[in-house]
């Protein structure tokens, strides 16, 4: 049987991924979590638990959460185009079965 990939190997190697050394802490500490109680998909909950247990703690106000950038903008446009594409189109009128007459 293949040995079964965790997160960290398919991440560390997905574009993109480049991880602050607190974001690799924080992943490390939920895998670690979820291996320690055999939880796959912790609750929201837990996933808070964990980040008290690093040190969280709301010291600041809230601030907005980032915006998408024009190139990631661009990269969700060209998917939708790409998956708008691929899917093929419904047709406009619901064919009548066959041996039901229609009115007019």
């Amino acid at each position: 049987m293949p040995p079964i990939l965790g997160f960290s190997q398919h991440a560390e190697n997905h574009p993109g991924s480049d991880f602050t050394p607190a974001e690799w802490e924080f992943a490390a500490a939920v895998a670690a979590y979820q291996k320690r109680w055999g939880r796959r998909y912790p609750s929201w909950r837990e996933v808070f638990g964990v980040l008290v247990a690093l040190g969280y703690r709301k010291v600041a106000p809230p601030t907005p959460l980032r915006r998408m950038t024009a190139a990631e903008r661009e990269v969700v446009a060209q998917a939708r185009k790409a998956f708008a594409e691929a899917v093929p189109k419904a047709p406009d009128a619901t064919p009548t079965p066959p041996g039901v007459s229609t009115p007019g």
